[in-house]
């Protein structure tokens, strides 16, 4: 009779087990996106107009901050150009400090935009403000305005 009572309930755990199993999946796995799309242009968001120095001098003081005050927002700014590579343009000598090690890094998308820039040159950007790395402020997504 004992055997009989615990096959019983071996019975009902392993039915409870399937049955969790089975029911507890929910969609995992299985979801899907419906994405719609209706092929008219998205507005342009409106960069906020900025001072790179006063961006500059954000990080300086406080990079928690400044990433807190700065970081995905949409600017323009204008300085002159020290160095012009593959990936971008950088702007450095941009802070008040003397010794300021903060220079700022725009990483355009658009190489064609590059050609014509020279260091020295003072030009306009928009982009979007990234993170710090070892003074290299990062603004992504850069577009030559001017």
């Amino acid at each position: 009779m004992k055997k009989k009572i615990f096959i019983g309930i071996g019975v009902v755990i392993l039915g409870l087990i399937i049955i969790s199993a089975i029911g507890g999946s929910g969609n995992k796995g299985n979801s899907q996106q419906t994405i719609t799309s209706n092929n008219s242009p998205q507005p342009t968001a409106t960069p906020e107009k900025i001072n790179a120095r006063d961006l500059a001098d954000d990080f300086d003081n406080n990079q928690v901050a400044a990433e807190a005050k700065w970081k995905d927002k949409l600017v323009e700014f204008s300085a002159e150009i020290s160095n012009i590579t593959d990936t971008g343009i950088s702007f450095q000598n941009v802070a008040t400090k003397q010794f300021s090690m903060a220079q700022i890094s725009c990483k355009i998308q658009d190489k064609e935009q590059l050609l014509p820039l020279k260091n020295g040159q003072t030009v306009t950007v928009k982009g979007v403000v990234g993170t710090q790395t070892i003074g290299v402020i990062e603004v992504k997504n850069c577009e030559v305005v001017q």
